[in-house]
């Protein structure tokens, strides 16, 4: 079973609104996808916030604070937020950080 992850805010931070700004949403979309499918019924219902730093050529960095998880589903949204860095642009540069409800689809 698949789950549905639905934003609860974005907060972008970049020096201007161009494709560092699409870069970084396309970016949590591609977050979004992952965690839904990889997350099951076992993990439940939680609410996630992520920050993300960007610099340029180098992989994103997240950071996680989860609220009602267990630490299995802890490790498993760190390695989808691990294996989740590709950017489109690699001179993106700012930060993100954004509130996710994650529950039963």
């Amino acid at each position: 079973m698949t789950k549905k992850v639905s934003y609860n805010g974005i907060e972008v931070s970049t020096s201007d609104y161009d494709a560092s700004a699409v870069s970084i949403l396309d970016y949590l979309e591609k977050i979004v996808g992952r965690l839904e499918d990889g997350l099951d019924k076992v993990d439940g219902k939680f609410s996630l916030s992520i920050n993300v730093d960007f610099t340029p050529n180098n992989p994103p960095k997240p950071s996680i604070v989860s609220n009602g998880t267990d630490k299995e589903t802890t490790e498993k949204v760190t390695q989808i937020l691990e294996r989740t860095t590709e950017v489109e642009n690699s001179r993106v540069t700012g930060s993100v950080k954004v509130n996710l409800q994650v529950d039963d689809n």
